[in-house]
């Protein structure tokens, strides 16, 4: 009986010793750009990149990208936001779209601006 305590014990601690929870800074960020998508507002998103970021990824890039690799329109607005799981410093989101589900990564520089996303849309 001890034993079968003991093992209940364990297996919670390293259950909760694990479990990753949003960071404040992400969860503003994520929902900032729920919203700008959903107004199809990619000039906003754009802007929430950080100069760096910005270099790579420009307004005409980003634009693109989102009506054309990623097919905003077709998807339809971002209805839930769940977060999935931390990879180092870095959030993956789980995206429920109107018209399917799909994954986000998002990563933030020390200003709250993003340097680094990547979508994975359903396929």
């Amino acid at each position: 009986m001890k034993k079968i305590v003991l093992i209940i014990v364990a297996v919670l601690s390293f259950t909760l010793g694990f479990a990753q929870t949003e960071k404040a800074n992400y969860k503003i960020v994520v929902s900032e750009f729920q919203t700008n998508f959903n107004n199809g507002d990619f000039e906003s998103i754009y802007n929430m990149l950080n100069a760096n970021f910005q270099k790579t990824l420009t307004l005409e890039k980003t634009k693109y990208y989102f009506q054309t690799d990623i097919e905003a329109q077709a998807l339809g607005k971002i209805e839930a936001v769940e977060l999935k799981e931390i990879i180092r410093t870095g959030h993956n989101y789980k995206l429920t779209f109107e018209n399917g589900v799909g994954e986000a990564f998002f990563l933030l520089d020390d200003n709250n601006k993003i340097s680094g996303l990547q979508m994975y849309p359903p396929k």
